[in-house]
């Protein structure tokens, strides 16, 4: 049973270090140039932009503020785990520490309704052993005539339990499949979609 428990940790660990690219993004996902990593060739997310036509009807700082968290995000791992070389037992020595949070504006124009802002927001990938990330960024909502665009820039991301292997914290997030690039882009959908749905609602009072 031990050594179940063993390789159970060690694939979890591992998972996040899977560098395998992910070969087609949507089209509004704007990559770096190329480069190399743990022998293949992937990118890194520059930028998510999402947009909505039609004429803001709510303050896009007010929606930010109630649809946007910050909050700190628990990154933990096992790494001090061992197995006794006497009696064999093995112990499961937990470490965990809380990274990010703050405020979350940064920036809000009334006049031109551009907000710049802070998020974090959490999302899982992988099949039979889902594992959990968390996903940080600079956020941009910009009202233009006709249209207002939602872009993340400056995207990180961590894995939040990395097991047996040591918990490194936030990194660019990219196209290797370890990173979870695809449901990282879901959960970012998601938050643009609750921000322009706030925008354009004629109330941010439910009747």
């Amino acid at each position: 049973m031990k050594r179940y428990i063993g390789i159970s940790l060690m694939l979890l660990g591992l998972w996040g270090c899977t560098a395998a690219p992910v070969k087609e993004l949507p089209e509004n996902v704007t990559l770096s140039e190329p480069q190399s990593r743990m022998g293949s060739t992937v990118r890194l997310v520059d930028a998510v932009t999402f947009e909505r036509q039609g004429a803001v009807k709510q303050s896009p700082a007010t929606c930010v503020s109630l649809n946007v968290d910050n909050s700190e995000v628990t990154l933990s791992d096992s790494s001090a785990s061992f197995v006794g070389s006497y009696t064999g037992t093995y112990y499961d020595i937990e470490s965990s520490r809380k990274e990010g949070g703050g405020a979350t504006l940064q920036h809000a124009d009334e006049e031109s309704g551009v907000v710049v802002a802070k998020g974090v927001t959490e999302y899982t990938s992988g099949g039979l052993m889902p594992i959990g990330h968390a996903a940080r960024y600079k956020l941009l909502v910009a009202p233009m005539p006709g249209k207002t665009v939602v872009q993340f820039k400056d995207i990180e991301y961590a894995q939040k339990s990395t097991g047996y292997m040591e918990n490194t914290g936030f990194q660019r997030l990219g196209t290797w499949w370890g990173s979870g690039v695809m449901d990282a882009y879901a959960a970012m959908e998601q938050q643009a979609d609750k921000l322009l749905d706030c925008i354009y609602s004629e109330s941010l009072v439910g009747e």
